[in-house]
C-alpha cells in the first residue's frame, strides 16, 4: 500500500533565528493587523484590556512544513522514552500558550443527582447532573443510554458532546451512549469561565476539559468498560473531541469528523492557499473558540509552534480516526493525510502504528458515516478481527516514484547558475526544452473529433444558463457538481455575492480529455459580441476546486465578469470534482507530471475558447492564484496564443528556495504535492536547476505579465521575487516592452484580498486591451 511522504521536517536546530523583534516592531505589526484585517470587537476588547502585543515572531522558528513531533523546540531530537514524555509536556504547554488557553486541574465530583431513569426497548436511559468544582457550583448534564447485557458484562462507551449522540446506532451495536451538554445547543461549560477566573481556557477547550468530569462519572457506572471509552465530535465538536482526547488518557479512542482547522487539519497546510478556513477567518467568525492570542498568527502560520499533527501526537499511542467528506468545504483531504503521516512517526515509535485511521466519505460538510466509524471502533476495541485499511486519497511518495521509474540525472551536466550572467545570452529554445523535460513526457492527445450529430445550420447558439440563480447539475454526494452546489448554497462566505452574481450568466464548456468547465460572462452581453476572456486558475483548493469558502471578498470570477471579461473556470487535475485523478496519475503516466497535465489543460482550454463565438480569440489571458499562478506562468511561457498572464502568490524563485530559509522549499513541487517529480532530482543542488521563474516570465515576453507578490507572504521571499522580475525585465527591454511586465507588492500576507484583486484587474484593463 502506498502512503504519503511524511512532510514533517521542521528542524528547530537548523532554522536560523534572527535577532528579536523590538517592542516598536511588534506594535507596528499590531497596527498593520488593525488596518488590514477585519475588525473583531471581542478580540479588540481583549487586546486593549491586556495590552498584549503580537509575539516576537523572529524568536520563533519559521517553517511552512509541519513541526516535527519528535524534535524539541530547541532542535534536540527525541531519543528515549523520557525524552518523549518531556517533548509531550512541551507540546501541551505550547498549545496552552498559543491555542487553547490554560487549563485548571481536574476537579473531583462533589455530587451526582439522578434526574430521571427509564427502561424501554432493551435499554436503560438515565439522565443525571454531575456536580463538581468550587463549592460544587460546577455541573454537567449527562445522558446514558445503556443496552441490556448479561450480568457483569461491561460495555464499551462512546462519549458525544450532545445528549442524543448516536444512541440509536450505538445501542444496537452493544455500546453505551454517553451524551453530555457540551456543544452550542446545551453548553454546561459556559459557567467555567467564572468558576475558574485564573485560567484562560477558551470555549472549545472548556468543553473538552468538561469531558474529564464525564469520564469521572463513567467510572461510577458498573456497566462502563473504562478500558474501552471513545469520544466523538463533528465539525467544531470534532475540534473539541480532539482536544479532550489529548487532555485525558482515559479516552482510548477518538473519532473526529471533519474538524477543520484547529482540530486534525493543519493551519499551515490549509487556509487561504487551500481555499478554506484559516486562522484569520476562524478567529474572526468564532472569536471565542480558541485563545485570542491565536489571531496574532493570521498569515504567520509558519511561526506557530504547534499544529494538528502535534495534537495527534499528544493522543498517541491511543487510537484516533480522521473522517472527512471528499468535497467537504472545511476539510482538505491532502492536508489531513499529511498530518496523519507526520503523527504516524510517533505511533510507530510507541509501537502502535495501527492506531491511526482515515475515513473519507462522499459529499460536502455534514457528510458522515456513523456505522463505518463504529466499525473502526470495533477494530480498535478488539470486537472485530478484520484489520482496518487506510485508503489514502493522495498517496504520493517521491522516493517510491524514483525507485519505480529509475529516474536519475548527471548533475555535472547541469552547471551551477551564475546570476551575474543571467539574461545576457537568452536561449529561448533551450529554455523551452528544459521546461518541457521537467514537465515530463506527455502521452499523445488526439484532436477532438467533430460531434456525431452537428447542429443544424442557422441553429441558435448554446443557450446561457444563469447558474447564479439556482441549482444546476447533480449536487448529490456520489457525483457532486461542486460549483453548482456552492452557488446554490449562496451566502457571503463563498464570495458569490449580490448584486454581481445576478448579472452573470454561464454555460458548460468541455475541452481536452474530458475536462468540464464553466464559461461565465455578463448576462446582458449582446449577440455577436466577442469578449476578452480570462482563464481562472485556482490554488491548492482540494475540496472545492475553482470555488472557495470563508472568503467574503468578491470571487475573482464575478470580479472579472464585472470588469467586462468572459471567464472560463474549471477544476484543475486532482482538485474539486477531479480529485480522483490524483492517486492513479503516476501509475498511468510515470514519466509525465501532474503539473504537465495542468499545463496541457490550459492549452486545451485555449483551443476550445478560440472556437467559441463569445470569445475574442486574440485576447485570451490567464489569471492564477498560488498553484494557479504557477500553472499560468508555465502555460504562458509555452503557448504564444496566451495574450497575457496575472500570477498572484504564484512563486518564489526555486534556486533560492532552500530548506533552511523556512519556506516550503523547492521540493514543495516534487516531494510535498507531487506536481513536478523531476524537480526533486535537484534537491540539495538547487543552483543547478536549468531554469527558474525569471526564465518562465522572460519566455512570455513581450506579452503582458503581472506578478503580484504580497510583502508578508509566508511562502515566498518578496525580495527574491522582485529580483526575478528585474532579471526577466531584461528580455522585455530587448523587445521594447519593459512596461508590459508589472510587479505589485501589496502590504498583505499571501491571500487574494479585494484590494489586491482590484489592483490586478485595473492593471489588466490598462495592459491587456487589444
Amino acid at each position: 500500500m502506498k502512503i504519503p511522504l511524511i512532510i514533517s521536517v521542521l528542524c528547530f536546530a537548523g532554522a536560523a533565528i534572527a535577532q528579536s523583534m523590538t517592542p516598536e516592531e511588534r506594535t507596528a505589526h499590531l497596527q498593520w493587523m488593525r488596518q488590514a484585517l477585519p475588525d473583531v470587537p471581542e478580540w479588540t476588547a481583549w487586546q486593549q484590556k491586556t495590552g498584549e502585543l503580537p509575539p516576537d515572531f523572529d524568536a520563533l522558528p519559521r517553517s511552512n512544513l509541519l513541526p516535527d513531533p519528535l524534535r524539541f523546540a530547541d532542535g534536540r531530537p527525541v531519543r528515549t522514552d523520557a525524552d518523549w514524555e518531556a517533548r509531550r509536556a512541551e507540546i501541551r504547554g505550547l498549545f496552552e500558550k498559543y491555542v487553547t488557553g490554560t487549563f485548571p486541574p481536574k476537579p473531583s465530583i462533589s455530587g451526582i443527582v439522578l434526574l430521571d431513569e427509564t427502561r424501554a426497548d432493551g435499554c436503560t436511559t438515565r439522565n443525571v447532573r454531575v456536580e463538581f468544582g468550587p463549592q460544587g457550583k460546577g455541573s454537567v448534564r449527562v445522558r446514558l443510554v445503556i443496552p441490556d447485557a448479561a450480568d457483569g458484562e461491561k460495555l464499551p462507551v462512546l462519549i458525544s458532546p450532545n445528549l442524543a449522540g448516536w444512541a440509536r446506532m450505538l445501542v444496537r451495536r452493544g455500546y453505551i451512549s454517553a451524551g453530555f451538554a457540551g456543544n452550542d445547543r446545551m453548553d454546561d461549560a459556559a459557567a467555567l469561565q467564572e468558576l475558574y477566573p485564573d485560567y484562560d481556557f477558551a470555549t472549545l477547550p472548556r468543553r473538552a476539559w468538561l469531558a474529564q468530569v464525564v469520564l469521572d462519572y463513567l467510572e461510577t457506572v458498573p456497566r462502563a468498560d473504562m478500558g474501552r471509552v471513545a469520544i466523538f465530535g463533528y465539525s467544531r465538536d470534532g475540534k473539541m473531541a480532539a482536544i479532550a482526547a489529548a487532555l485525558d488518557p482515559r479516552i482510548a479512542a477518538l473519532v473526529a469528523g471533519s474538524t477543520g482547522v484547529g482540530g486534525l487539519l493543519p493551519w499551515r497546510l490549509a487556509g487561504e492557499r487551500g481555499g478554506g478556513e484559516s486562522i484569520e477567518s476562524t478567529t474572526r467568525m468564532f472569536p471565542s473558540w480558541f485563545s485570542p492570542r491565536l489571531r496574532f498568527f493570521s498569515g504567520r502560520e509558519d511561526r506557530l509552534p504547534v499544529d494538528a499533527n502535534l495534537l495527534l501526537a499528544l493522543i498517541a499511542p491511543r487510537a484516533a480516526l480522521s473522517e472527512w467528506g471528499l468535497n467537504d468545504q472545511v476539510a482538505n483531504g491532502w492536508a489531513i493525510e499529511q498530518a496523519h503521516a507526520s503523527a504516524q512517526a510517533v505511533y510507530e515509535r510507541l509501537g502502535r502504528p495501527d492506531r491511526l485511521g482515515l475515513l473519507h466519505v462522499p459529499g460536502f460538510h455534514g457528510s458522515n458515516d456513523p456505522e463505518a466509524c463504529i466499525d473502526w471502533l470495533d477494530r480498535q476495541f478488539g470486537r472485530a478481527p478484520k484489520k482496518w485499511v487506510n485508503d489514502f486519497v493522495f498517496p504520493w511518495n517521491f522516493e517510491k516514484w524514483r525507485a519505480r521509474t529509475g529516474e536519475k540525472i548527471d548533475l555535472e551536466k547541469f552547471p551551477a547558475h551564475d546570476a551575474a550572467k543571467a539574461g545576457r545570452d537568452f536561449d529561448a529554445a533551450g529554455l523551452r526544452r528544459s521546461v518541457g523535460w521537467m514537465l515530463g513526457e506527455a502521452p499523445p492527445l488526439l484532436p477532438e473529433p467533430p460531434p456525431l450529430f452537428p447542429p443544424r445550420r442557422g441553429g441558435p447558439p448554446p443557450g446561457p444558463t444563469v447558474v447564479a440563480q439556482g441549482r444546476e447539475g447533480n449536487p448529490g454526494q456520489l457525483a457532486p457538481d461542486v460549483p453548482a452546489w456552492v452557488i446554490a448554497a449562496g451566502g457571503q462566505e463563498y464570495g458569490w455575492l449580490e448584486p454581481e452574481k445576478n448579472a452573470v450568466a454561464s454555460r458548460r464548456l468541455r475541452f481536452g480529455l474530458g475536462v468540464t468547465g464553466d464559461l461565465y460572462y455578463p448576462a446582458d452581453t449582446p449577440a455577436g459580441t466577442k469578449l476578452p476572456t480570462v482563464i481562472w486558475l485556482h490554488g491548492f483548493h482540494h475540496p472545492l476546486g475553482y470555488m472557495w469558502v470563508y472568503r467574503r471578498d468578491l470571487h475573482p470570477i464575478l470580479a472579472l465578469v464585472k470588469a467586462g471579461y468572459a471567464v472560463l473556470a474549471y477544476d484543475q487535475s486532482g482538485y474539486g470534482m477531479r480529485w480522483t485523478e490524483a492517486a492513479p496519475f503516476y501509475d498511468r503516466h510515470p514519466r509525465w507530471s501532474r503539473l504537465g497535465k495542468m499545463v496541457e489543460d490550459v492549452r486545451s482550454a485555449v483551443d476550445a475558447l478560440e472556437k467559441d463565438e463569445l470569445v475574442n480569440a486574440n485576447a485570451i489571458s490567464v489569471f492564477g492564484y498560488t498553484l494557479g499562478g504557477t500553472v499560468g506562468l508555465y502555460a504562458a511561457a509555452l503557448d504564444a496564443r496566451i495574450h497575457g498572464a496575472v500570477s498572484i502568490c504564484g512563486f518564489t524563485p526555486m534556486r533560492a528556495d532552500t530548506p533552511g530559509r523556512g519556506m516550503s522549499g523547492m521540493t514543495r513541487y516534487s516531494h510535498q504535492h507531487g506536481l513536478l517529480p523531476r524537480l526533486g532530482l535537484f534537491a540539495g543542488d538547487e543552483a543547478r536547476l536549468p531554469y527558474d521563474y525569471e526564465d518562465l516570465i522572460a519566455l512570455a515576453a513581450p506579452r503582458p505579465v503581472l506578478i503580484v507578490q504580497p510583502l508578508r507572504d509566508r511562502d515566498a521571499s518578496p525580495a527574491d521575487v522582485r529580483a526575478a522580475v528585474d532579471r526577466a525585465r531584461r528580455a522585455y527591454e530587448k523587445s521594447g516592452a519593459a512596461a508590459r511586465l508589472g510587479l505589485q507588492e501589496p502590504d498583505d500576507y499571501g491571500r487574494l484580498a479585494a484590494a489586491t484583486q482590484n489592483a490586478a484587474i485595473k492593471w489588466m484593463r490598462e495592459n491587456l486591451s487589444d
